[in-house]
């Protein structure tokens, strides 16, 4: 099975499906990750709302944007090969953080050339509060209506949102077997530890035990506030 995961930015992937990204992979299926944004956008951000921890920052904190954008697309790197992924099963659009909604249909161009065979996608759901986990939605949904997906199942996760799909269309991952492997490798992400609110995220993976989805396809498409 191919299976597609889009994280809108790096570390969205962890916090969403990782102990599911470590299941997949370890039963043999054909799984890519795409990083849709840069993360550039993270200590700026991070000093306008008091989230900065500057003890971990020290390294960072005078940086430019560009710069912190570099980074995170290595750290991304470095976590996809943490995860098992084959290099060339890792996509980088590298559209800047936090603008990935004026990007969207340059993404769903580079979606499809990812997703046309693909079985499984999963994305971040729609009626998102996050402006690229909505763009990230609307990209990998319209590439697949474009390329006609219709025996492709969605697998959407709710960040910065919640989930509404009734229980028959949803599906909890029991991941507790990956947790202490996955804080290993969200600890690759230095940039993102920097962020107060990331870092008590961080600590909460030693005690996830699942992963939920909503599973949708193309036929349920603008009939689920999820999807």
């Amino acid at each position: 099975m191919k299976i597609v995961v889009f994280a809108p930015h790096p570390d969205d992937e962890i916090f969403s499906c990782a102990g599911s990204i470590l299941k997949w992979l370890k039963e043999g299926h054909n799984v890519h990750i795409v990083y849709v944004t840069d993360n550039r956008a993270l200590i700026t951000w991070g000093k306008k709302n008091d989230q900065i921890i500057i003890k971990e920052a020290q390294n960072y904190i005078n940086l430019s944007d560009d710069q912190v954008g570099e980074i995170g697309l290595k750290e991304a790197k470095l976590v996809a090969k943490a995860f098992g992924f084959p290099e060339d099963s890792v996509h980088l659009f590298k559209f800047h953080d936090q603008d990935a909604l004026n990007q969207v249909s340059r993404g769903i161009t580079l979606a499809k050339a990812i997703i046309y065979d693909a079985d499984r996608i999963v994305i971040p759901s729609n009626n998102n509060n996050h402006p690229d986990h909505q763009a990230t939605h609307t990209i990998a949904k319209e590439a697949a209506i474009e390329l006609n997906l219709v025996n492709t199942e969605f697998y959407v996760y709710a960040i910065y949102n919640i989930m509404k799909a009734p229980m028959e269309k949803q599906i909890k991952i029991r991941i507790a077997e990956y947790r202490d492997q996955i804080y290993n490798i969200m600890a690759l992400y230095k940039t993102q530890l920097t962020l107060k609110d990331t870092r008590m995220g961080w600590i909460t993976l030693k005690r996830k035990r699942s992963e939920r989805f909503g599973v949708f396809n193309l036929g349920d498409a603008g009939k689920s506030y999820n999807f």
